[in-house]
């Protein structure tokens, strides 16, 4: 009896090892508060913060920025945040000017997904904006593979 117990709890442990191996290869789906939505108004200015000492070597400042909730805007303070995938970087909270207000695309880490509804992926605004996105995301690339041709 307590054999089979043991074999269980070797077996789960085993099990929970592999999965959190393959954990860092699956993409991490859209939280909730990650849409990018159309506000009303322009956001404030931007708030200075101090930043307190880090609390280790992984850690990254996440600045600080203001939320759209649907009615106002909502200050996020910012803070060290631990990314949980390697090499995932934080991309900042955007707003996009447009003729009827700002779109705005929260912060979030690059290996989530934000989710753009059909009626502001067809604005010129966003799909300009994506554009200059995708151009970002090429330089993190070439960044990333230079560093790496040199850290060997």
């Amino acid at each position: 009896m307590r054999l089979k117990i043991l074999e269980r709890t070797i077996l789960a442990t085993m099990l929970v090892g592999v999965a959190s191996a393959a954990l860092p290869q699956i993409p991490v789906p859209p939280l909730p508060g990650l849409d990018v939505r159309i506000t009303t108004g322009r956001p404030p200015a931007l708030r200075y913060q101090r930043r307190g000492p880090r609390p280790g070597r992984d850690y990254v400042w996440v600045n600080g920025s203001w939320d759209w909730d649907g009615g106002r805007w909502r200050w996020i303070e910012g803070r060290w945040d631990h990314p949980l995938v390697a090499d995932s970087y934080w991309i900042p909270a955007r707003y996009i000017r447009t003729t009827r207000g700002y779109i705005y695309e929260p912060g979030h880490w690059s290996n989530q997904q934000v989710v753009v509804n059909d009626d502001i992926r067809t604005r010129r605004e966003w799909r300009r904006h994506e554009r200059e996105h995708e151009i970002e995301i090429q330089r993190e690339r070439d960044r990333n593979r230079y560093r790496d041709q040199f850290r060997d």
